[in-house]
């Protein structure tokens, strides 16, 4: 439902400026000195009207509360609310939960609030859950070890799909019920909640407690995370494929080097970066609808333990600006997160700008300017690197 505007909107938030943090990421590492002796941070993202928020906040007037929404109209509401209370330990973020790594430094905050987000029924749009796995995974960027989120929600589907995304993302289940006010009101509701309560509607909620992250063999990681394809290492059987797969690019190795045969791809297949083994490497050949398609060199721990290194990735020219690329490589960055890796590193060579435009689009920056060696020549790179 869209928030209605609120008139008078600018003069109503001037009002309540004193619980407004106009610039979130200025506080980074340093919120508790807005109420010294705190004894927990909560953060609450999505707090809409706020009820949920003062009465939370009212309750626990040790810790510090901060709320994170990105719709001013309901947020000024929250913000009355407060003020109304006479609170001092609780204030507001207009921003987006994306970027929590931005405002707060690691190990900050202690708990997480969830509720009643939106559900984005599509699944194409599950990523914008805020319980998809990749959020949960961002919420460790911030939370201390042990931290918890607390979720709740009306939507059935929307909860049993997170039951499975917590886990993924190393968060204990705890306190799971499909039915929290089934003997009675339970804890502080929302106007939301209220409502669909007095309706009969079940509510849902979960404790997810932050441990461990599980870690997958990155080629099983990859393999589920792409289940269209077929996943699986280079054997000797497809090095005649892999060659031609390479060869319907010779723009590519023009920058590269040497035109590609079945003797490079051999060659390939046991190359290693300094001071790494054969275990750590992962030459794998990518096919769909019983065609190569693809190919990626990955070393993992290399140049430092929970790095991997992109040797290489070659996608068929026909398949390319049709967001497959994307595809593999956001699976790639997932898998690694699972195989208990903190970043990704690749060598971008300066002759494909083009290649560093979609490293960088994918979210990779530029770490320095390098070298690597190719037989007696050495071609001129970009090292770029990215966190997952």
């Amino acid at each position: 439902m869209r928030m209605r505007k609120k008139k008078n909107l600018a003069s109503r938030m001037e009002a309540c400026g004193a619980l407004l943090v106009r610039d979130p990421a200025a506080e980074k590492g340093r919120w508790r000195a807005r109420r010294p002796g705190a004894a927990r941070l909560r953060l609450e993202l999505g707090c809409g009207k706020g009820r949920f928020t003062a009465e939370t906040a009212a309750a626990h007037r040790s810790d510090l509360y901060v709320a994170v929404e990105r719709v001013p109209d309901a947020m000024v509401i929250a913000m009355e609310r407060c003020r109304a209370l006479g609170l001092d330990n609780v204030f507001f973020i207009d921003g987006d939960a994306a970027a929590l790594d931005q405002y707060f430094a690691p190990g900050e905050v202690d708990l997480i609030y969830i509720n009643f987000c939106d559900p984005w029924p599509s699944v194409k749009h599950s990523r914008r859950r805020l319980t998809h796995e990749g959020f949960l995974r961002g919420y460790r960027h911030v939370l201390r070890e042990g931290g918890q989120i607390h979720f709740k929600t009306d939507n059935r589907a929307l909860f049993e799909w997170s039951l499975f995304q917590f886990p993924k993302a190393g968060f204990a289940l705890s306190e799971v019920t499909r039915n929290l006010h089934e003997h009675g009101v339970q804890g502080v509701m929302t106007d939301y909640e209220e409502k669909f309560h007095a309706l009969g509607t079940p509510i849902n909620r979960c404790v997810g407690t932050m441990g461990a992250l599980p870690d997958v063999p990155l080629e099983d990681g990859l393999q589920t995370r792409l289940p269209g394809w077929e996943v699986r290492p280079v054997t000797g059987d497809d090095v005649e494929a892999v060659a031609s797969l390479f060869q319907a690019d010779p723009e590519y190795f023009a920058i590269e080097g040497p035109q590609p045969d079945a003797d490079s791809v051999q060659k390939d297949m046991v190359n290693l970066p300094p001071r790494c083994a054969m275990e750590q490497k992962h030459y794998l050949a990518l096919w769909r609808d019983g065609a190569l398609q693809a190919v990626l060199d990955l070393v993992e721990g290399y140049p430092r333990e929970r790095t991997l290194f992109v040797g290489l990735f070659f996608l068929a020219p026909g398949l390319r600006r049709q967001g497959m690329g994307r595809e593999i490589v956001d699976a790639a960055l997932q898998a690694a997160g699972d195989a208990g890796m903190d970043s990704v590193r690749l060598a971008c060579l300066m002759g494909n700008p083009a290649g560093h435009g979609f490293w960088r689009a994918m979210g990779f920056g530029d770490l320095r300017e390098g070298a690597r060696l190719m037989g007696e020549e050495s071609a001129p790179v970009w090292i770029m690197e990215r966190l997952v």
